[in-house]
C-alpha cells in the first residue's frame, strides 16, 4: 500500500499549523508609495531611536550595486530618481532606478564625520562647521564721497 507523498503524519500531541492565507502579489515591495510615504518617516523614526545626526540610506540593486542615497529627487510609477554619493568621489550623482531592480534598502547611522556626505539629507541635519568666507568675496563697505 503506497501513501501519497504529500501527506505528513505528525506524532501524537503535535497539532498541524493552519494553512496561511494566500498572499496577493502586489508587485515590487519598493514602489512609489514606499519612497513617498514610507521611507522618509522611517528615516526620521530611526534617527529618533538611535540618536543619529546623519542617517546613511543604502539602496542595493539586484546587480549588486550599493547606492548611498542623499535624497529622493523624484518618483514615477515605474522608477525613482535618487541623488546619490559615492565613497570613491566627492560629487553627487542622480540615478534613475526601476522599482523592480531594488533588492534592499538599509538605514544606519554614520558617526564618521568624513563620510557624512554619504548620508541622507534631512531637515535636522545642520553643518557642524561652516567654512570661513574668503576675504576677497566678502562685501566691502561703499566709499563715501566728501
Amino acid at each position: 500500500m503506497t501513501q501519497p507523498s504529500r501527506i505528513i503524519y505528525l506524532p501524537p500531541g503535535v497539532a498541524a499549523i493552519p494553512a496561511a492565507a494566500p498572499v496577493a502579489a502586489n508587485g515590487a515591495p519598493f514602489d512609489r508609495n514606499f519612497f513617498e510615504n514610507v521611507l522618509p518617516p522611517a528615516i526620521a523614526a530611526f534617527c529618533s531611536q538611535v540618536n543619529c545626526e546623519v542617517p546613511v540610506v543604502e539602496l542595493t540593486t539586484i546587480d549588486g550595486v550599493t547606492h548611498y542615497v542623499n535624497g529622493i529627487s523624484g518618483v514615477a510609477d515605474q522608477w525613482v530618481a535618487l541623488q546619490t554619493s559615492s565613497p570613491d568621489h566627492d560629487h553627487p550623482t542622480q540615478v534613475f532606478i526601476p522599482y523592480q531592480t531594488i533588492f534592499r534598502v538599509e538605514i544606519h547611522p554614520e558617526h564618521d564625520v568624513r563620510r557624512h556626505r554619504l548620508g541622507f539629507v534631512t531637515e535636522s541635519v545642520t553643518p557642524k562647521t561652516e567654512k570661513p568666507v574668503p576675504e576677497r568675496s566678502k562685501a566691502r563697505p561703499l566709499a563715501r564721497r566728501t
